[in-house]
């Protein structure tokens, strides 16, 4: 699957500049040859268009709901929610989010046929987890942000044995999955050092999980981390999965 080309503009509130930077920027990313049909611009509900409305007359803005096109600028711009864009509407788009957090934006970086992502923050801080994923470039400066580290070899050697033996498809929602991962994330916790951001990062960047099963695997991390426990997965002979991811 050919790789999405990720941005963002290191910015926050109201930016108004920052829209016409990133719309400016689609535009020039289908000249220079990406095959992107339409711009989508993403916003968490209809009534959240705030900076389209200052940059733009209503009009223009009303008629951007069902697509419209602009002066030299091949692609259409069209403005959509996060309920109404999903996977199965996705063909060959580039998608500004428009002050959508982390989670939101992982969402869509799931959709295969997305050309690219430009990514706006409201709070930086609720984009930075889609941020140190993907270190995507800074639309401003060509920059790109520290990326979350990998996870220590156990643990890496422990979630490619997981993704392995699972249905991808699924994530960890199937009883004996579910029960394989809380295993597996019990003996990396007593035995190694198992940070949910990073793996979350690492099942996303390098596995191939999809967002919102890895985040599963995150928030039984950040669970037992926060010194609270959660029900199944095996509780003896956890020394025996560290020794053979040791061995691997």
């Amino acid at each position: 699957m050919p790789e999405i080309e990720r941005y963002y503009i290191k910015t926050e509130g109201n930016d108004d500049e920052a829209y016409k930077e990133a719309m400016q920027f689609a535009c020039e990313l289908v000249k220079k040859g990406m095959n992107a049909d339409t711009v989508i611009l993403l916003a968490s509900t209809k009534k959240s268009v705030g900076w389209l409305d200052r940059i733009f007359d209503a009009q223009t803005v009303k008629k951007m709901f069902n697509g419209t096109k602009f002066n030299d600028c091949i692609p259409t711009f069209l403005i959509k929610t996060v309920k109404t864009y999903s996977s199965f509407s996705a063909s060959n788009d580039i998608v500004i989010t428009m002050g959508l957090n982390a989670e939101d934006i992982m969402k869509i970086d799931n959709y295969q046929d997305i050309k690219a992502i430009i990514a706006i923050p409201w709070l930086l801080e609720n984009t930075n987890n889609w941020i140190k994923t993907w270190s995507p470039t800074e639309l401003r400066t060509n920059e790109k942000p520290e990326s979350f580290p990998e996870p220590n070899p156990i643990v890496k050697t422990a979630l490619e044995e997981l993704s392995k033996g699972i249905n991808m498809s699924t994530g960890i929602s199937n009883s004996f999955d579910n029960n394989r991962a809380k295993t597996y994330i019990r003996a990396l916790y007593k035995y190694s050092d198992i940070n949910g951001d990073v793996v979350k990062s690492y099942l996303v960047r390098e596995l191939n999980w999809e967002s919102d099963n890895a985040d599963d695997m995150k928030k039984l991390i950040d669970t037992i981390n926060s010194g609270k426990y959660f029900k199944g997965g095996d509780k003896t002979y956890l020394k025996n999965h560290i020794k053979r991811w040791e061995e691997k």
